[in-house]
């Protein structure tokens, strides 16, 4: 019940950076880690302050003297509180606020915070022999990690019998009563045996969890990907395209700044579908994505509005500027090595644009791209039009 209660107190100090695809699970874990063990030395701390009380009581009974053993737990009272408050201002120095900042650093400073915690309980233990002669801060340390803090099974092999060896090694020292020694070692071989099972139960558990977690991610990141990309060509489709241009159209209208939208259709595109195949038509569209990615601006806007029509929203852009730019695709477009695709195969795109304020919402300034285009179509194609 209380180790029960410990893990749950700490699992409250935990926090880790959901939905982050980047974080592999090292870093995962070692910053669940540090974030218990942060809990974990004020704990400590708060422990302090009773425990020097009662050594401040023991010192005025004159037991320091007579007894020793107060003297020395006073000594490894004073080193385990410096020792978090020292680990309390390494974590202020290097701050980390996610676990995308954790290094190599972190994981030696949380692997070094988990050692010295248990030998530091196993040293007690030891003291105690010259006064309780009993090992429950030994165990009290054992089992509190064992369910608070996750270690790989190398690490945790190095954790448990660094403490275990040490304890055994220096009671030896302490105690001439062989039958008690004998019980000392058992107990202190099924606690360590213990403790390590539950860290290997609790390590799997988090694993799992972690797994199951990217998994999520990944599914949300694939749906959020196809809730607003045309899967073909990687451009954002006729969904997304109205909800950003609903957002720059407004932008526009309240900054009293450019915006100017233009509508390409690909020539001929069902002929080329018709003569060449299916699977020649898709090459056809993710070649004329990529020019468009290539041609345009970072913060410019490119979409599939249905089979081979595109849209595009240029915001902060004037009539003249967005001619320049079309134009400039549609040569791109014209000169294409389109052999690289079939042999005979030629392609070309055209345009209808606009950048009128006036109208009444993106709608409309969509649906007078749209006729512009219409306009090229009926010019000749493979020309733009505004």
């Amino acid at each position: 019940m209380i180790f029960g209660f410990i893990h749950r107190l700490i699992q409250r100090g935990s926090f880790w950076l959901a939905g982050d695809s980047s974080v592999d699970f090292s870093q995962d874990i070692t910053y669940t880690n540090i974030m218990r063990e942060k809990t974990f030395s004020t704990l400590i701390l708060l422990l302090m302050a009773p425990c020097f009380m009662i050594d401040y009581k023991n010192l005025e009974a004159g037991y320091w003297i007579t007894m020793p053993g107060y003297r020395y737990l006073f000594y490894m009272h004073v080193i385990g509180a410096a020792a978090m408050l020292i680990f309390i201002v390494l974590l202020r120095i290097r701050k980390i606020h996610s676990p995308l900042n954790i290094n190599a650093w972190h994981k030696a400073l949380s692997f070094l915070f988990i050692l010295f915690i248990l030998v530091w309980c196993t040293i007690i233990s030891v003291v105690d022999q010259l006064i309780h002669r009993d090992l429950t801060v030994y165990i009290i340390g054992m089992f509190a990690v064992a369910s608070a803090i996750y270690m790989n099974n190398r690490t945790s092999i190095i954790i448990y019998l660094t403490p275990w060896a040490l304890l055994l090694y220096c009671v030896s020292l302490y105690q001439p009563d062989p039958h008690r020694l004998k019980g000392f070692a058992i107990n202190a071989t099924a606690v360590m045996a213990i403790a390590w099972l539950l860290s290997r139960i609790f390590y799997a558990a988090y694993l799992r969890d972690f797994n199951n977690r990217k998994i999520i991610e990944n599914q949300k990141e694939i749906l959020m990907r196809q809730s607003k990309e045309d899967f073909l060509t990687g451009l954002y489709n006729r969904r997304y395209l109205n909800l950003l241009l609903s957002q720059e159209f407004s932008r526009a209208r309240r900054h009293n700044l450019h915006l100017t939208v233009a509508m390409g259709d690909i020539d001929f595109f069902k002929s080329i579908n018709d003569t060449y195949s299916h699977g020649i038509g898709d090459e056809v569209l993710r070649t004329i994505a990529d020019i468009f990615k290539k041609s345009l601006r970072s913060f410019d806007i490119i979409a599939r509005y249905g089979g081979e029509e595109f849209v595009i929203i240029l915001p902060e852009t004037d009539l003249a500027e967005a001619l320049v730019v079309c134009e400039r695709i549609r040569v791109t477009v014209e000169n294409y090595d389109w052999k690289e695709i079939q042999a005979d195969l030629a392609v070309t795109i055209s345009f209808g644009i606009t950048d009128d304020m006036s109208l009444e919402n993106y709608e409309k300034m969509l649906s007078r791209a749209d006729e512009k285009l219409y306009i090229a179509k009926k010019s000749g194609r493979n020309t733009v039009r505004y």
